[in-house]
């Protein structure tokens, strides 16, 4: 099964998903986790690119999306090899839908960013950890590597997922709820795909 976490940044994804691997793995699933972006060699430019918010401005955004897609792809076989054995589980800390609800509207439409992502596997479940903007602002606020951490973009960011959460099927939870609490919501829904 591989099964997609998403939502803005501060909504919690690392820590449930390892919270789900342990979870998981006391149930007998051997757990793989994935992230984007990767530490392949262009997940590592990517994440250089993202510590500094000018060069982020500076290369077109389409460029920015070429390359998320291609780093992607490096997740293409894992995926492919583990998704449908019923004892493996891949979790994924976001997709190609992240490159939807973080592109510029303005620059890049939904329908090019699904199509230069047509190569990938499609999730079976996509969980949208949903948080306020400014609960996720504080949460992140230590984090100063990062360059979309700021309100606004937040909001806009979170509006975008809302949206895409109503024709991508994606099970939306409360990610203000405590990390046990939410740990539980997210399980139940996991559980309930696995019929256990």
């Amino acid at each position: 099964m591989y099964i997609v976490l998403e939502g803005i940044d501060g909504s919690g994804k690392s820590t449930q998903i390892q919270l789900l691997k342990e979870n998981l793995e006391n149930k007998g699933y051997n757990v793989t986790i994935v992230e984007e972006p990767t530490d392949s060699d262009i997940g590592r430019i990517i994440r250089e690119r993202l510590k500094d918010p000018e060069a982020v401005e500076k290369v077109h955004q389409i460029i920015n999306a070429l390359l998320f897609a291609a780093d992607r792809l490096t997740h293409k076989k894992l995926i492919d090899d583990v998704k449908h054995d019923p004892e493996n589980i891949i979790i994924s800390d976001r997709s190609y839908l992240s490159s939807i609800a973080y592109q510029n509207d303005d620059v890049i439409t939904t329908q090019w960013i699904e199509i230069i992502n047509k190569y990938m596997p499609k999730p079976d479940l996509t969980i949208l950890l949903d948080i306020n903007e400014k609960e996720a602002l504080k949460r992140c606020a230590d984090d100063v590597s990062e360059a979309f951490e700021y309100e606004e973009f937040l909001k806009i960011t979170r509006e975008k997922y809302l949206k895409l959460s109503e024709f991508a099927q994606m099970k939306r939870v409360d990610a203000s709820l405590n990390r046990t609490k939410l740990q539980d919501k997210i399980l139940g829904i996991i559980y309930e795909e696995l019929d256990i």
